[in-house]
């Protein structure tokens, strides 16, 4: 099969190289799957250069969001069959022809959902529903901040909140990023390259603030968000897409009665301390079903915003980088793949 492999760390464009590797075997508890289509991300560039939270033993295939066909099976799973189309989160080997990953890394989803909406599906809008339903208890009626809302996870937590029965405020950066958060459902849509989000949120709600923040950017982003809260409003973080990790000043929390809190996925991927597959499955299943029951119900429909083929993995991360993608940029296996 042919993947991308990382010898050692730096940057994408320099350490990363298309190579031909044996099709690996299932071990137990183990299934191959034959990787269809498989998310690029800011964090994939990360793990590249080694300064993401976890650092992939080398040599290793990037790429963690995987939709594709289980193409083997080892001892014990019963999980899934051959033949199953999945969505998988995977510790790496995504931009390859297969993969090998526990079975408890399989979704099962309908055989006609496109690989490239399950590859996008299983972090991003997983993410978005966790973090908006079992951390911040969203409800409907109530008004969502979207911080990135053209990005992969905040477009997601836009079209989650609208599906949720929240007014969704989307937070993006010029016209063709405005235009794709107003087109997943926003109901009002700010571009922060034009006005100060704070000042516009306030007319919004007529000086009374959100109920819940969604935040993947960080920094001074974090700090006008904590401002812009409504009494026992919500404050969610996501992640530092500008690469700055705020201070949050408590009194500011205390004076409005509000909440900080953090919502991390990986853990229940077994990717952080303390965290393992098998101790929150259950969660972590029950967060998938609700994804899917939205998506089965019409409610939400994730966009692919630039599909790319294994060799020009490259290319697609510069495509990332440069936030030229709407939603999610993913890279597609073909034939000469396997």
């Amino acid at each position: 099969m042919r993947a991308i492999l990382v010898r050692e760390y730096g940057h994408y464009q320099d350490k990363t190289k298309l190579e031909t590797l044996p099709i690996p075997e299932p071990g137990p508890d183990e299934v191959i799957v034959r990787n269809k289509a498989a998310g690029v991300s800011f964090a994939t560039s990360l793990n590249i250069a080694g300064k993401y939270q976890r650092k992939p033993p080398l040599p290793y295939i990037p790429c963690t969001e995987v939709g594709g066909v289980i193409h083997a099976v080892g001892k014990n799973v019963t999980r899934v069959a051959v033949g199953d189309h999945v969505m998988c989160a995977v510790d790496d080997g995504g931009a390859a022809g297969f993969c090998k990953i526990r079975d408890l890394s399989c979704q099962k989803i309908p055989k006609d959902m496109d690989f490239g909406v399950a590859a996008s599906m299983i972090t991003s809008y997983t993410t978005s529903y966790g973090a908006l339903t079992r951390r911040a208890h969203l409800k409907s009626g109530e008004t969502l901040l979207v911080h990135g809302a053209a990005g992969a996870v905040g477009m997601a937590a836009v079209e989650i909140g609208k599906a949720l029965g929240a007014t969704v405020i989307a937070v993006a950066g010029g016209e063709k990023h405005c235009a794709a958060a107003g087109r997943f459902g926003a109901d009002h849509v700010i571009d922060h390259r034009k006005s100060d989000f704070r000042d516009v949120v306030k007319e919004i709600t007529n000086g009374r603030g959100v109920d819940v923040v969604y935040d993947s950017i960080g920094g001074d982003v974090t700090l006008q968000s904590l401002r812009s809260l409504a009494w026992e409003g919500r404050l969610l973080t996501i992640g530092y897409a500008c690469g700055e990790i705020p201070k949050i000043a408590a009194n500011t929390l205390l004076l409005k009665n509000a909440s900080a809190m953090g919502f991390n996925l990986g853990h229940f991927f077994g990717w952080s301390p303390g965290g393992s597959r098998e101790e929150h499955i259950d969660a972590l299943d029950d967060m998938v079903a609700g994804v899917l029951k939205l998506h089965r119900e019409g409610k939400i429909n994730p966009e692919v915003g630039a599909r790319y083929p294994l060799d020009q993995f490259t290319e697609a991360l510069d495509a990332v980088i440069g936030r030229k993608v709407d939603g999610k940029c993913v890279v597609v296996m073909d034939e000469e793949d396997y």
